[in-house]
């Protein structure tokens, strides 16, 4: 997959100026910082990311958009599984798509089929060798979107996809051992030797609108997504901790939305953007798979089902040059998530009757300040507090404080 998309990229790059129309994007950030969890301070690291892009016009109908986009990424982010509370992780990735747009005559309506390839890599501790991580996988993934422009910059789209995720060493690490990282059997459904491998379909729709229509104050925003995951080498288990010849299959589905109202206004003098919004989302997944604690010797239905309910208000506030203004910006958001089956735990294993219930708080702040044209100097931090009714932390932190810091600059051009 990977060598049909870097020829059609170097082809594109080959062609000469005379047959087309080049317009060239480039994102390229660096910024170091800093990850604290409970009071621990985790190792200084460097993050960088490089997004780099093309629009060609091959035609009045045909368009076509390569693109790259790579990270490293050496300080921890909040987003990341805790764990057991590792201090240190180095996270790399590498995308490479093209997608081809269509415009159909007489409409603003197009099309837009699309290719792409993911390779990421994730190290949890130093020594670890890059493309040794148990987490790495490959993303292979096509698609076709239909994308309607009804009022410049207001859209519609409606999209399908289809992808593939491998993950090729998780089996070498984990599987054949039988036992977790800590030394503790491993759940009957994570025994298999590709138990995490799936083939994906997703049918996803989003768009905004201007609201009034006729006057606009605000910005109303939706999308919603359904993915039907196929694993291909996790058997469903049985109460007996036995396995069914049945594989697992999920079915996610996701809903979001958002109003936005821009307030124009003056800041030190000059003119200014206030930005404020407020989002939510529910996502729901329904999953066929149990799970059986062999430390415990405990049977749990219906383990893999959740649902997940979040939302928060933001804001952003711009002023000086329009082309590069100084910004700042403020969010805070509460997301929880909670198990239709899986069980508690006390702090020793004992297993209660109430469903798993995990809670997280987030408050983001960020500042940007223009040093040279196309060159911004940013500021980060991020603070998240996490809780759980789920007591046993053997091997898992669900109740922490952590946060996060980078200073950086990004370049845009």
């Amino acid at each position: 997959m990977l060598k049909p998309l870097l020829s059609v990229v170097l082809l594109t790059l080959c062609l000469p100026a005379s047959a087309v129309e080049w317009t060239p994007v480039l994102n390229a950030s660096m910024a170091g910082g800093q990850y604290f969890f409970q009071g621990q301070r985790g190792s200084l690291g460097g993050n960088a990311a490089l997004t780099a892009a093309g629009m060609v016009k091959l035609s009045d109908r045909w368009s076509l958009m390569p693109m790259y986009s790579g990270g490293y990424r050496g300080t921890k982010g909040l987003d990341d599984g805790v764990g057991a509370g590792t201090l240190f992780q180095q996270q790399m990735d590498h995308t490479l798509s093209v997608t081809g747009i269509r415009k159909i005559a007489d409409t603003t309506w197009r099309v837009k089929p699309s290719a792409g390839y993911k390779r990421e890599f994730l190290k949890e501790t130093r020594n670890e060798s890059w493309g040794r991580g148990l987490f790495d996988y490959e993303k292979i993934a096509a698609g076709l979107e239909l994308e309607n422009a009804y009022k410049d910059p207001f859209v519609f789209r409606a999209g399908l996809d289809v992808f593939r995720v491998r993950f090729p060493n998780y089996e070498s690490l984990e599987s054949r051992s039988g036992v977790d990282p800590f030394g503790s059997p491993l759940g009957r459904e994570l025994a298999s030797k590709h138990v995490l491998d799936t083939y994906n379909w997703q049918v996803s729709a989003s768009g905004n609108r201007p609201w009034p229509y006729a006057d606009p104050k605000y910005v109303l925003a939706g999308s919603a997504s359904f993915v039907y995951k196929d694993f291909l080498d996790q058997r469903i288990v049985q109460s007996n901790g036995q396995f069914q010849d049945v594989g697992r299959r999920d079915f996610a589905q996701n809903l979001g939305g958002s109003i936005a109202r821009p307030i124009p206004l003056r800041v030190f003098g000059s003119d200014g953007l206030l930005n404020v919004n407020f989002g939510l989302n529910f996502s729901y997944n329904r999953s066929n798979q149990n799970s059986f604690d062999a430390t415990f010797a405990r049977f749990i239905g219906d383990s893999y089902s959740y649902w997940s309910l979040g939302g928060g208000p933001g804001a952003t506030l711009s002023w000086g040059d329009r082309k590069a203004p100084t910004w700042a910006s403020a969010s805070f958001r509460w997301n929880r998530q909670t198990y239709l089956g899986r069980l508690v735990q006390d702090e020793i294993g004992v297993y209660g009757s109430a469903k798993q219930r995990h809670d997280r708080f987030t408050f983001a702040l960020a500042y940007g300040y223009p040093i040279a044209p196309k060159l911004t100097m940013t500021f980060r931090t991020n603070i998240l507090w996490a809780s759980s009714n789920h007591k046993y932390q053997k091997s898992y932190s669900y109740a922490y404080r952590a946060m996060n810091y980078l200073i950086g600059v990004s370049y845009e051009y």
